[in-house]
């Protein structure tokens, strides 16, 4: 069995990037959940492009 180790740390970066957002709303924190927020679209933005195929000029 291959695992892919990258796609999986890019996996767990995105659930921790959600617990990041629930403590930050729990806490109250705006700039924290900003971040939280931040981290969590960056994680989704590199997981929606990962494996795509790139146009070679």
């Amino acid at each position: 069995m291959h695992i892919d180790s990258e796609a999986l740390s890019w996996w767990l970066f995105l659930a921790s990037a959600v617990v990041f957002v629930v403590a930050a709303i729990r806490a109250g924190d705006l700039l924290f959940a900003i971040g939280s927020i931040l981290f969590l679209a960056a994680c989704v933005v590199f997981l929606a492009g990962r494996g795509r195929p790139t146009r070679d000029r």
